[in-house]
């Protein structure tokens, strides 16, 4: 179903372009906490962000205009772009249905709508100066075309979908969960569905060469910045903060047996503790929990965690600034590795808690009534999508044992069909990646919203092609009848 856009195409990727770039023109670039680390270029960011600042400064001298004004146009026209193709590739699964291009668009709108006016950000990410920026777009892309290359078999999309997600592994660590989302649908379609083993493990290859892409890429940026052939730093930082927050400092000591390393950690805890930023101190049920271990996991790491080791290397050591990032990536997994032997209750509450608020952050926001409206939205899209299945079924036995004087209506049968399987797959998809991002994200740092929301628009999306096929198959039903 390829083609070429027609004027309409151009005026909805105008339209597209000019509602993003309202936000830039509106409020600006947005200095949030962590940007001055993408600027400098710190050694514990990720390669990709920083590079496009960089590229961006570059472009500010060039047409004399501030760099961090360019940044966010350029963000927002990506996002322009990236709401058109969700849009687009809607479209294509609807069999031309405009109406189903512009409800993809409008969920794209909405999510960053609810950003600038609802959140207490009161910013859209295309104007931050965050990997955010960026990623949302790129997902959108990456989602879009690894939907594509399972319909359409095309190169093209492959070799799209992996570029994706080579980009966002670069990005911010987080996205290493692309990886898995191909690995988990390449599995469901090529291994289990289609049995097509050599393909699959070719696949997996390609995964495989991404991740390593992805760890060269980062090496050489900290070569050319740094003169060193080393990953960025501070990876080991955020699974430790989890650990400390359910630690009981009292019987976890004992789990040491490196006596500096249980001295810093003994140090870390009662900082935590007169702080009141453990487990203990939150109150009793899901979100106070969540809550207090998010608003907790900030001020371990960077209040007490990095002051502590740092304190500890510089007062014991004369190391560069390369060698001390590896030797606090060091303790820290040392360290991390360690506190993987305390008792499981409480850290299984915690990551229990933590997980069902990035479920709800991921199509709302995460308060008691919209946990009960996530819950109802995750169900009745399960409703849905196990209804299309029985339908699906039986119209292809409608297709293979026609009744009489049904013939004509075959052709229709089988195109509502192929619908069905689009649109199943494309939520297949959608909903692996959520569910995939907040599983790995829940268990290393808590899910607020900037690490959730990658995937809502598109589950929107999902949910209005399901809700337009399950109508096709009653209006069908009605008619038959």
């Amino acid at each position: 179903m390829l083609r070429k856009p027609d004027r309409w195409d151009l005026v909805l990727l105008a339209a597209c372009m000019l509602f993003y770039l309202l936000f830039p023109v509106m409020d600006g670039p947005v200095w949030c906490v962590d940007s001055a680390g993408y600027v400098s270029m710190h050694i514990t960011r990720e390669p990709l962000y920083p590079t496009f600042l960089a590229l961006c400064r570059g472009i500010g001298r060039l047409v004399r205009m501030d760099a961090l004004f360019v940044t966010v146009i350029l963000q927002s026209l990506l996002a322009g772009a990236a709401a058109w193709y969700a849009g687009d590739t809607a479209r294509k699964a609807g069999n031309g249905s405009r109406l189903l291009q512009a409800a993809a668009i409008l969920c794209q709108f909405a999510v960053t709508l609810l950003c600038r006016f609802a959140a207490n950000r009161g910013s859209a990410y295309t104007d931050s100066i965050l990997t955010e920026g960026l990623g949302l777009s790129l997902f959108v892309f990456f989602s879009c075309d690894l939907f594509l290359y399972l319909w359409m078999r095309k190169s093209g999309y492959l070799c799209r979908t992996l570029l994706w997600s080579f980009l966002l592994v670069s990005l911010r660590k987080q996205m290493m969960v692309t990886l898995l989302i191909m690995g988990i649908v390449f599995a469901w379609y090529e291994l289990i569905k289609n049995r097509r083993i050599r393909w699959f493990m070719s696949l997996c290859v390609m995964i495989c060469g991404v991740f390593f892409a992805g760890k060269l890429f980062d090496r050489c940026y900290q070569y050319a910045v740094r003169g060193v052939w080393m990953e960025h730093s501070g990876n080991s930082m955020g699974i430790l903060c989890t650990l400390l927050y359910s630690s009981d400092a009292v019987s976890d000591r004992e789990l040491f047996e490196d006596e500096t390393i249980r001295r810093l950690y003994e140090e870390i805890m009662e900082q935590a503790d007169e702080q009141q930023i453990l487990y203990p101190y939150a109150e009793p049920g899901w979100l106070p929990v969540a809550v207090h271990y998010a608003d907790s996991y900030d001020a371990i790491g960077y209040g007490i965690i990095n002051p502590v080791v740092e304190g500890y290397l510089s007062e014991n050591f004369r190391y560069s600034d390369e060698e001390a990032a590896m030797k606090y990536d060091e303790i820290c997994g040392v360290m991390s590795r360690t506190l993987f032997r305390q008792k499981l209750q409480p850290l299984l509450r915690v990551y229990l808690y933590n997980i069902w608020r990035g479920f709800v952050n991921s199509v709302a926001k995460a308060n008691h009534l919209l946990s009960v409206y996530a819950g109802a939205v995750y169900l009745v899209t399960g409703i849905g999508a196990w209804y299309l299945i029985r339908q699906r079924r039986r119209l292809k036995l409608q297709i293979r044992q026609p009744s009489e004087g049904a013939e004509a209506s075959v052709m229709k049968y089988r195109e509502l069909m192929e619908r069905i399987d689009r649109s199943l797959c494309f939520a297949f998809i959608v909903t692996a990646g959520i569910v995939i991002n907040t599983l790995v994200v829940g268990m290393i740092i808590f899910t607020q919203p900037r690490y959730m929301i990658y995937g809502m628009g598109l589950f929107y999306t999902a949910c209005c092609m399901l809700a337009r096929d399950i109508l096709a198959c009653f209006q069908m039903r009605r008619t038959a009848g």
